[in-house]
């Protein structure tokens, strides 16, 4: 069903749920429940792995790869930290000739500020990573260029994850552009992110305190069981969740190593999808 159907009465008071399977029947869900994962070292060498090369639409994970291309922009001296960015919830469509189009207002962050309100190039980047908003990421996408992004993923040999579209961008995803990201990608692209391949160390510990200071975080949530005496437990993440797709992606820094998951779902709700990724998180780490 496309973003704009209209729903039947039913859909109404309960969500759509497949016939057979009983999962989620949305935009970005067919229904069938999945999941995905995938654990990697920092050289990010598989060490726990079930379907984990599957496809599924990314919700917000891929703003890592966001993350990293502005950086690049930063590292490079082509932008500051401190450059003034006037807020807007208008964007160019990814699809040629489609216009501008302007986000819902549900769809925005009213914590970055109003349309015309001036803020920090700082401001946006934390506004996208620590509560996910997606009209920073579509500032910043804007100005980057769709390739920017993509080259993010690609120079460490990552092709199945990327955002190939603005966020809320109708006409892109009656198009069939999507944004996608695989469990396995997703845990080597964050490898290479914390090991320093991405960005020079400076910009590496920025993006990785972005990733650390997200709010309600899942992965995390569990990871606080681990044993301290051991060390100090360091985790960042994304995490990414629509109608019927729940995901989350972390480095994890304990004992002496670092170990990256991701876990992807879809077919659940938000609450199932959760619970899904922490109960995986568990079993994984021995929890």
């Amino acid at each position: 069903m496309s973003n704009d159907a209209k729903p039947t009465a039913p859909a109404l008071t309960r969500p759509p749920v497949h016939d057979q399977h009983g999962g989620l029947v949305t935009s970005y869900s067919d229904g069938v429940p999945s999941i995905s994962y995938a654990l990697v070292d920092e050289h990010g060498d598989v060490l726990q792995q079930s379907d984990a090369e599957r496809v599924y639409y990314s919700a917000s994970t891929v703003k890592i790869g966001v993350l990293v291309a502005a950086l690049r922009q930063v590292q490079r001296g082509v932008w500051g930290l401190d450059d003034e960015l006037t807020v807007t919830h208008e964007f160019a469509s990814i699809t040629p000739g489609a216009g501008r189009f302007v986000m819902e207002p549900g769809s925005t962050d009213p914590g970055l500020g109003s349309p015309g309100d001036v803020v920090s190039r700082a401001r946006v980047l934390e506004r996208m990573m620590t509560v996910s908003a997606n009209c920073a990421t579509n500032m910043l996408f804007e100005d980057l260029g769709h390739d920017r992004v993509s080259a993010a993923f690609t120079d460490v040999d990552i092709y199945d994850t990327c955002m190939d579209r603005p966020y809320s961008d109708l006409a892109g995803l009656e198009a069939g552009v999507t944004n996608r990201a695989s469990a396995l990608g997703l845990a080597r692209f964050v490898a290479a992110l914390a090991r320093g391949e991405l960005l020079d160390k400076e910009h590496t510990d920025y993006a990785k305190r972005l990733m650390i200071r997200r709010e309600e975080p899942v992965i995390a949530s569990v990871t606080e069981r681990l044993d301290t005496g051991s060390g100090t437990v360091t985790v960042g993440s994304k995490g990414g969740s629509v109608s019927g797709i729940v995901h989350d992606v972390a480095f994890i820094e304990h004992a002496g190593e670092t170990r990256c998951l991701a876990i992807c779902s879809s077919g659940f709700t938000n609450g199932q999808g959760e619970a899904v990724i922490r109960a995986v998180t568990s079993a994984i780490l021995g929890l």
